[in-house]
């Protein structure tokens, strides 16, 4: 995905959960996986998120 989209340009789902991941290994601990639309979150003691993104 590049950095800025353009007016026009169609941003799908899976370019926004791209764009989250990072934040989330750079704000959280534990660890996060990009899955297409969703990213899986697990917590150091084992608790898991899924993240779910979607066109609305």
């Amino acid at each position: 995905m590049q950095k800025t989209e353009r007016k026009g340009q169609n941003v799908t789902a899976e370019d926004v959960a791209a764009a989250l991941k990072p934040l989330l290994d750079e704000y959280f601990e534990g660890a996060s996986v990009c899955m297409g639309d969703s990213i899986r979150y697990t917590l150091p003691d084992g608790q898991r998120f899924f993240i779910s993104v979607r066109k609305d």
